[in-house]
């Protein structure tokens, strides 16, 4: 056995971060802030004052949903009666335009809560999960801050102003991230429309889409998947979007533009900046590189050798930063030439393994007459 144990060793030739920063991507977004990322590994291929505290107005939903159906974790079935506290006092927020009283789905209302908007929507779903607005606020706040959203604090479930309600690109982008893994959200959230069912005080409604990348139009963009719009006079016009592309997806923000239209073509022009390019490899750790280490009861240091490239395949604008590491196998002797006996790891900023690449001997390794003469020892009476 190698040393007694596995050997993890920095590759002293390759310890250093590599290769610097690439930069990103080169494209102009007029929004105030801007954030694209890679929506499997998070890494920032674009951003625009991304750590800039703002407004979110309903793009708070994402977090709304994401507390509800993750944690919460409603029935899609269940029945909820709309509550007269639940209707929102403020007249000119966002609204699927329930009644009091009106006996609705909780489906319909993760609908009217993603397609439409619906501030009511929000507050009765957030009445439904915790017993008050109040209470469901101040859950969700220590459920976004346990994600990892840091500089986000909430003062109501669907984003009505309030100067406190606030958040970043950067949290939003998370929160869209985890948004896209759930399965469920993923489906809503990519709908251009929804009919929602007669009920006891309304007849069959369909719900339209709030984001025009979605739905038939001049903003229609078929790579996209998601996610939320939002909008208020103070935080002016957000999107947070979705689109995938060969097996790739990505997530752009875009907050504080002054029209919808705006907004459309910032998430359209940072997706087809990052679409446009072209996959490209590198070489980490080249065929051949070698490396050795003692072994106990060898009769002779143990030499390896890199069997082929370490290559690792990257977007430009997602060029990661590399540590290569060399990580011996666990080997029992003897050990024949061309034999496994470790591998190299490309390893990203993250902790990621990106690359690996099989290390194999040079040479024969024998084991000495002690060590043979112990071992049969042990394997005869024992240790």
């Amino acid at each position: 056995m190698l040393n007694g144990c596995m050997i993890r060793l920095i590759l002293c030739a390759l310890c250093l971060w590599m290769p610097l920063w690439a930069g990103q991507l080169d494209v102009q977004v007029r929004a105030k802030n801007a954030l694209l990322i890679n929506a499997d590994t998070g890494a920032v291929l674009y951003e625009k004052g991304a750590q800039e505290v703002v407004y979110p107005a309903s793009t708070t939903k994402l977090a709304t949903a994401l507390f509800l159906f993750e944690h919460k974790q409603l029935s899609l079935d269940r029945e909820v009666t709309v509550s007269r506290k639940a209707l929102p006092a403020e007249t000119d927020g966002s609204s699927m335009g329930l009644l009091r009283g009106e006996v609705v789905s909780v489906d319909a209302l993760l609908h009217g809560l993603m397609l439409v908007s619906g501030n009511d929507a929000a507050n009765v779903l957030a009445e439904t999960a915790s017993g008050s607005v109040e209470k469901f606020v101040h859950e969700l706040n220590f459920y976004v801050r346990e994600l990892g959203c840091r500089n986000t604090k909430f003062f109501n479930p669907h984003g009505y102003h309030h100067p406190e309600h606030v958040t970043t690109a950067q949290d939003l982008a998370l929160l869209a991230r985890k948004v896209l893994q759930n399965p469920l959200l993923r489906e809503v959230v990519a709908k251009p429309s929804y009919t929602k069912p007669k009920t006891n005080k309304q007849p069959s409604t369909e719900l339209v889409q709030t984001n025009a990348l979605l739905r038939p139009g001049k903003h229609f963009y078929p790579k996209a998947i998601g996610l939320k719009t939002g909008g208020t006079g103070a935080a002016g016009k957000n999107l947070v979007a979705a689109a995938t592309h060969e097996g790739r997806t990505l997530v752009a923000v875009v907050l504080g533009c002054e029209t919808n239209a705006e907004r459309f073509a910032d998430a359209k022009r940072l997706f087809e900046a990052a679409f446009a390019e072209t996959a490209v490899a590198r070489v980490v750790v080249g065929e051949g590189s070698q490396y050795k280490t003692a072994v106990a009861g060898a009769s002779g240091e143990l030499q390896a050798r890199l069997e082929q490239n370490l290559v690792v395949q990257y977007f430009p604008a997602e060029e990661p930063k590399l540590k290569a590491y060399l990580v011996w196998d666990k080997v029992q002797l003897p050990v024949q030439k061309g034999q496994r006996v470790g591998e190299v790891r490309a390893v990203d900023e993250r902790g990621t393994i990106v690359g690996a690449g099989t290390v194999v001997t040079m040479d024969d390794v024998s084991p000495t007459l002690w060590f043979r003469i112990s071992s049969w020892w042990s394997g005869l009476f024992g240790n």
